[in-house]
């Protein structure tokens, strides 16, 4: 499971349901033990709506539509539109009211992920991020947009191993958002002769094709997710998920060009959702679609 997991609905969704009723949308990635669970919705809050304080973060992610506005705090008195993020901190309530249908996002998480996140700094920097509302900071709203559309993606479905690393990012970079000065303690590098580091890259060949989650690599090399993240980035040059994928698309390619396995069983075999996932993997990463490939080989 995710370290900072949530065990069941935030309490924010209770609240939510309250103005929404039916037309909620579901929570993504509750049930998948995400660390930052998200919905996208599409609403108007006519009037003022209030909002309680909860135990955990509350992100907004104002993707479209109309304008939304906080109006109890005369100190955030700004609007969020398209591309802007907004917070609620743990025990901040919060009135707030739109002009029209809004596109949005809300994606939940906890305290503890921030903590992790803030002991890897060599300054004791405070794992808190205060409310702030309508906010356009462009590498932390693109790190969110992204994560909202990975979630919702149907076809290629988002692993548990790529979301981990996503939500790792994402409250890095709203601490740094929140602290002009993040000095992080330097990344361990990983060694190919190590043969804890070995066994991590053996468990990923040998379940490619299995929900991976960053704590079970973590634990192999007993290092918290967030250090081992950082550590196989700085040592492989890309996240535990981009490789995985890297080695998905290279495992694929290998079979469909040197064996006679039905392009379904491969997809399969692999962890695609599908044949046509694969062929679009395919096509992105080689320029030719699977049945192409396998025709090369002659």
């Amino acid at each position: 499971m995710g370290d900072h997991a949530f065990e069941h609905d935030p309490e924010h969704c209770a609240v939510y349901r309250g103005f929404l009723g039916s037309r909620t949308p579901a929570l993504m990635g509750l049930d998948k033990r995400w660390n930052i669970p998200t919905a996208r919705h599409r609403a108007e809050l006519a009037g003022e709506a209030p909002f309680p304080g909860v135990d955990h973060y509350v992100m907004t992610f104002h993707i479209g539509g109309g304008k939304a506005r906080r109006v109890d705090r005369p100190d955030l008195a700004r609007v969020a539109e398209k591309g802007a993020l907004s917070l609620q901190a743990p025990g901040s309530s919060g009135v707030f009211s739109t002009e029209g249908v809004v596109d949005y996002a809300h994606l939940y998480f906890r305290q503890s992920l921030l903590c992790e996140v803030a002991d890897n700094t060599t300054d004791g920097v405070p794992a808190e991020v205060t409310d702030f509302f309508g906010i356009k900071d462009t590498e932390c709203a693109a790190a969110v947009k992204t994560y909202v559309t990975r979630a919702a993606d149907p076809e290629d479905i988002a692993s548990p191993i790529e979301m981990d690393s996503r939500a790792y990012l994402i409250a890095l970079d709203l601490l740094r958002a929140n602290h002009r000065r993040l000095p992080l303690k330097q990344a361990e590098l990983l060694s190919p002769s190590d043969t804890r580091f070995r066994r991590v890259l053996q468990i990923i060949e040998d379940r490619m094709a299995e929900p991976l989650r960053i704590s079970e690599l973590a634990r192999e090399m007993d290092m918290s997710s967030f250090q081992f993240l950082r550590a196989f980035r700085e040592s492989i040059g890309v996240t535990p998920g981009k490789y995985i994928a890297q080695r998905r698309a290279e495992r694929a390619r290998d079979l469909i060009a040197g064996g006679d396995l039905p392009l379904a069983e491969i997809a399969h075999r692999v962890g695609y959702s599908s044949q046509s996932h694969m062929t679009r993997k395919i096509g992105e990463v080689y320029g030719m679609s699977p049945k192409t490939l396998r025709m090369s080989r002659d």
